[in-house]
């Protein structure tokens, strides 16, 4: 799944589920001499990675990623990652991380004794969770997922670089390890294969050959809540339209579900007071960088950004360059425009002139984005509007509008009030993003939003909850020693066969 430049924080759910056997999962590099994970460019060692080149250092943290999810996923089949660096898309505003799918699907197939097989019949897994299912190699030849990562992160037309330490103190920089612990899991099956413009089930070939459309197992847990309908019921045109319920779709898994109400907080929330014709709660989109709402809040008036039109904005109103009301600004709460640059520099632009918050209206219909980036000097809190929100409250701006920024206790956030966790559903869609995330108004941050949090560490949160809900069991028979486990369940790195 594509995944943007984006923020999130939470510990590793180990407690809740018996130490299992572990597993061993294997780097494949799939890059060829020179480039990618094999560039010989010179570089230092950085935060414990003790690499001496790009490719190595690159390498050295897909292995600390797998060594992560072998020490806490069961399989007794090895599992095969095929990793790439190649160009992605990456500009002086957004880009794509990485780009990860399972390499094959499997339905139907036959386990060995002792292990359960499918859950359901006529369901598609990806085939590292059929591999464990089935206790064997299903399909020895082929590795079990592909990971591409991209490599214009650093170059100087890309606003954004890699941190290739292993001790998570990226700063500015996006965190290699989080973000290759977020792909994983999607080769795992955090995803579905839905056709995102048809609403079609994925068809093909079972184990026995015959011809089988219908559900991949992921796409069992999602509840349309308007409809009280589960994916698997709905007709094509059904799934279509719910794809873009923003808000009304939600994970109904029981691991998922019994975790909830320990690990998620309030939802944060604006709410704006006053004039009474736009008054009311309005839907945010949460930040990536910056410090986190709190129950208190910060409340003010709402104040226009200005900045002169000049080559770096179009527009007066988009804080791309230092703005030029700071006075107006100071002790308020800044509406800015989105677009032409990064929403880091926009921030930064109206911090300093004083500002308490930023909103960033979209420039486009549809959900509020999440406001990717990073930047450790950022000190107030930024949220995104809808662009119609943004153009409703600039047009009362004249009127005097008061604003609250806060998290709300009573709500949890990212939920829909039931201890369900709401998937990513934008509207419009968003390809390669939308249905196969968490929502980005989870709060804390979790690792399988369509962002990468700057504030997440490298456990797993909701994920590892996520894929025992699919199929991924603890394997609490075999009790080896953990000195044992880590003897013959490691990680390692394979060149491509």
């Amino acid at each position: 799944m594509a995944l943007k430049a984006g923020i999130a924080a939470l510990a590793v759910l180990f407690a809740a589920y018996p130490a299992g056997a572990g597993s061993r999962i294997t780097v494949v590099n799939g890059d060829p001499i020179g480039q990618g994970l094999n560039d010989p460019a010179p570089v230092t060692p950085v935060g414990g990675n003790s690499g001496t080149t790009l490719g190595q250092q690159r390498l050295n943290a897909f292995q600390q990623a797998a060594d992560i999810w072998a020490t806490i996923l069961d399989s007794p089949v090895e599992i095969r990652v095929q990793a790439h660096f190649t160009a992605l898309s990456c500009d002086t505003t957004s880009a794509i991380l990485a780009q990860t799918g399972p390499t094959q699907l499997l339905s139907d197939f036959s386990p060995n004794a002792g292990f359960p097989g499918p859950e359901f019949a006529g369901t598609w897994y990806p085939v590292a969770l059929a591999n464990r299912r089935s206790g064997r190699d299903l399909l020895a030849s082929v590795d079990d997922m592909t990971v591409n990562f991209n490599s214009n992160l650093g170059l100087p037309s890309c606003a954004f670089s890699w941190y290739y330490g292993l001790d998570n103190n990226h700063g500015g920089g996006v965190d290699l390890v989080t973000t290759l612990l977020h792909e994983f899991a999607h080769g795992f099956g955090f995803l579905t294969v839905v056709g995102q413009n048809t609403g079609e089930e994925f068809s093909g070939l079972n184990a026995q050959g015959h011809i089988v459309n219908g559900p991949d197992i992921y796409e069992r847990q999602i509840l349309d809540i308007s409809t009280g309908k589960l994916w698997p019921e709905m007709t094509n045109a059904e799934r279509l339209t719910s794809s873009t319920n923003t808000g009304k779709l939600v994970w109904m898994g029981a691991f998922v579900t019994a975790t909830v109400p320990g690990v998620m907080h309030g939802t944060p929330t604006l709410t704006v007071s006053a004039p009474s014709s736009v008054a009311g709660d309005y839907l945010i989109g949460l930040a990536a960088f910056g410090p986190a709402l709190t129950s208190g809040g910060i409340t003010g008036t709402l104040v226009a950004a200005l900045d002169p039109a000049d080559m770096v904005g179009p527009t007066t109103f988009d804080a791309c360059s230092p703005v030029t009301n700071a006075s107006a600004l100071a002790g308020r709460v800044a509406l800015i425009d989105r677009g032409s640059c990064t929403f880091v520099v926009k921030t930064l632009n109206v911090q300093a002139a004083g500002a308490t918050a930023a909103i960033i209206a979209n420039n486009v219909d549809g959900s509020p984005p999440g406001l990717g980036g990073s930047d450790p000097t950022v000190t107030i809190p930024a949220v995104s509007i809808t662009k119609a929100d943004g153009a409703t409250l600039r047009a009362a701006l004249g009127s005097g509008v008061t604003v609250s920024l806060y998290l709300d206790s009573r709500r949890l956030a990212g939920t829909d009030g039931a201890s369900h966790l709401l998937l990513f559903a934008p509207n419009p869609y968003q390809g390669g993003s939308s249905i196969s995330h968490w929502d980005t108004s989870a709060f804390p941050h979790l690792l399988l939003e369509p962002v990468i949090s700057s504030d997440l560490t490298h456990g797993v949160d909701m994920t590892l909850p996520a894929l025992r809900d699919i199929g991924w069991y603890p394997d609490i028979l075999a009790r080896e020693p953990l000195s044992e486990v880590h003897r013959t369940r490691t990680t390692h790195v394979a060149p491509r066969p």
